[in-house]
């Protein structure tokens, strides 16, 4: 018997399955569902949410009526599940992190962002040194079949390039304030990027910030050579998250359901200098279950051998996003 326990039966865990625009499944039980119906000796022990209803509809989603409903935490930790899937508000992250390596469960599945704070990444560092678990961030991109094919493109390039991130949204603030538990939109959106550049380009060696009340800027230099900068923008009227990419023969923008091709060529301009061509812009191709980026992560978290090293991006994930900075007294 494999067992699997939640804490956080909210959007995320189960309810956006009833978004009819998203693939299916997009969610954490949903995904543990599609495992379910191949493998009968997964079992969910125990379903865990601040609010009662939200875990029995959890439970309902799954048919798990033998699962101990509850919302207390350690109720749901004391069913000792084998893997552990945190799903609650970023505030709790931390807390239950810790609760979790305490009782030594040997594989987490955590929510995005890992930490509310570098303060708290820094403690969840030193105390996974101490421990034997396996802990897997939910950043679905990296299972993403459109991303593993840029990254196994950029592994082709000879030289290394740059790249340009931009995230466009809306949101009270930038910045994370725990006095009023919000995560802000870096630390709930940009983290996205952020990681992104981790997964296509390795771990980052160092960054520096400019930032504004409605504008975040960050730069980034890998520890390949590799530089790029994110910018995060409020207010403008739209949700838009891309990623720009700079090859030694093209150019190419990837974002939420695109990705535009820009071909290096002759300028039509100048006679001895060289642009980028008119873009080729294509949606998003369906894909089947088994590359679907949720039923991926946890065939690995269920099924592979995974280690910490995506967990250690995350953390730095959010050290770099809560760099201490002090805003300009007026503009951006």
């Amino acid at each position: 018997m494999f067992k699997i326990g939640v804490i956080g039966c909210g959007r995320i865990a189960w309810q956006l399955e009833h978004d009819p625009l998203r693939y299916k499944p997009c969610t954490h039980l949903g995904a543990i569902k599609h495992w379910q119906k191949k493998d009968r000796a997964i079992r969910i022990s125990a379903l865990c949410d601040a609010e009662i209803a939200r875990a029995k509809g959890a439970a309902q989603f799954l048919s798990a009526r033998d699962s101990v409903i509850t919302t207390d935490p350690a109720a749901a930790l004391a069913t000792k599940p084998d893997l552990l899937v945190i799903a609650a508000s970023t505030a709790a992250h931390f807390p239950l992190v810790q609760k979790a390596l305490a009782a030594g469960i040997p594989r987490i599945v955590l929510e995005k962002p890992v930490a509310f704070s570098r303060e708290e990444a820094r403690k969840l560092r030193k105390l996974l040194h101490k421990n034997k678990s396996v802990i897997l961030p939910n950043y679905e991109r990296r299972y993403h079949p459109k991303y593993i094919s840029l990254k196994q493109l950029l592994a082709k390039e000879k030289r290394q390039g740059s790249y340009r991130g931009f995230f466009a949204a809306g949101g009270r603030s930038l910045y994370a304030d725990q006095k009023r538990g919000d995560e802000g939109v870096l630390l709930h959106d940009t983290t996205h990027l952020i990681d992104l550049a981790q997964f296509l380009f390795g771990p980052v060696n160092s960054h520096q910030v400019i930032a504004g009340k409605r504008r975040h800027i960050v730069e980034l230099v890998h520890v390949n050579g590799t530089t790029g900068s994110i910018e995060t923008v409020l207010g403008i009227g739209v949700f838009h998250l891309e990623l720009e990419l700079h090859l030694s023969k093209e150019r190419i923008i990837v974002g939420n359901g695109f990705l535009s091709r820009e071909r290096i060529t002759q300028s039509p301009h100048y006679k001895a200098l060289r642009s980028y061509a008119a873009p080729v812009r294509t949606s998003d191709k369906p894909f089947t279950v088994a590359k679907n980026p949720f039923v991926a992560l946890y065939r690995e978290a269920i099924y592979g051998k995974p280690t910490n090293t995506h967990f250690i991006d995350a953390l730095a994930n959010v050290a770099i996003l809560d760099t201490p900075h002090v805003p300009p007294n007026r503009g951006d």
